[in-house]
């Protein structure tokens, strides 16, 4: 009688760590994949969150017929200040019964910390960490308020003076006399932009971008302070060259500058390669960190009367 073959009942050694070789290969291709179609959601999800703030500016200037501006008051109380555009945004985001804890005649610190503690989507970013309050002892409250992502296009120049001559599409609001006591505004202010006044082309002017933060103060220090008060680095942005000291350039900054000249005062994001912005017009585009200082001066300045030659 032949003897029947002997049945196992394992794996060898060898053919086990093969299987566990051929197991991590098959992670190791497949985890690249999974963070890239992640990352491209958090990117289309970024491009959202700007074209939502986009539309709100446009509606804005629909009710008021000026685009909103970067600030209410003279922004003379920073890191305290009266409304940003993030405040004044709220009611075409809807969000107004934030927007109706506000009396925007009053200082943000005024406020029920209900009007200043949002943390919303809108303003994040998802390829960076959540949002938080921005709680440190010099920030305008010590509780803190609500931070975001996104940042107003000021324009080339950080500190024009007025304030109000600020050569971005986002810039202050005209102070027309001596217009706050303590805590209040007296007299309104005057708005100073209007789509139509935007002369070098809706299409070819930064409206809101990613806000470049070192990695440093991420989260609730320097300037990724609450953009409901009036901590000027946390809510506008400027690119370019100044026209006022040609020293001063601000590029767009990959997120791992954390020391260079001027990073907290420039736009960048999370995303690589790129950093993306909303237009005047509403479309919203991805600008590669590349593109040169001229090119991005031109897109920063609302009515430089310089044409665009580089394909941004």
């Amino acid at each position: 009688m032949i003897p029947s073959p002997r049945r196992r009942l394992a794996f060898t050694l060898i053919e086990l760590l093969v299987v566990i070789a051929i197991i991590a290969i098959l992670i190791a291709l497949l985890v690249p994949a999974v963070q890239k179609v992640r990352e491209a959601a958090n990117r289309a999800q970024c491009q959202n969150n700007l074209k939502q703030i986009g539309l709100a500016a446009h509606n804005y200037q629909d009710a008021y017929q000026w685009l909103v501006p970067s600030w209410y008051g003279d922004n003379a109380k920073d890191p305290d200040g009266w409304a940003p555009w993030a405040v004044l945004l709220l009611p075409y985001l809807e969000q107004d019964a934030i927007f109706k804890q506000w009396n925007i005649m009053k200082l943000a610190s005024t406020q029920p910390p209900a009007a200043y503690q949002a943390l919303l989507s809108v303003h994040h970013c998802p390829t960076r960490p959540p949002l938080v309050l921005s709680a440190n002892a010099s920030d305008f409250v010590a509780a803190g308020g609500g931070t975001g992502d996104y940042a107003c296009n000021y324009g080339s120049d950080q500190n024009p003076s007025p304030a109000w001559s600020a050569n971005g599409a986002i810039v202050p609001l005209y102070k027309m006399a001596s217009t706050a006591n303590a805590t209040d505004l007296v007299i309104p202010f005057k708005h100073v932009v209007k789509l139509q006044t935007i002369l070098d082309g809706t299409s070819n002017t930064f409206m809101f971008g990613e806000k470049h933060i070192r990695p440093n103060s991420l989260r609730g220090k320097n300037e990724d302070r609450s953009i409901f008060a009036g901590q000027n680095n946390s809510i506008r942005r400027c690119a370019g060259q100044d026209p006022n000291k040609a020293s001063d350039i601000r590029p767009l900054r990959p997120a791992n500058d954390e020391k260079g000249l001027l990073a907290n005062q420039s736009f960048g994001g999370p995303h690589g390669g790129i950093c993306q912005f909303v237009m005047c017009d509403g479309t919203v585009r991805s600008i590669a960190l590349t593109v040169t200082l001229t090119t991005l001066t031109r897109l920063a300045e609302r009515a430089d009367g310089k044409t665009i030659t580089e394909d941004f």
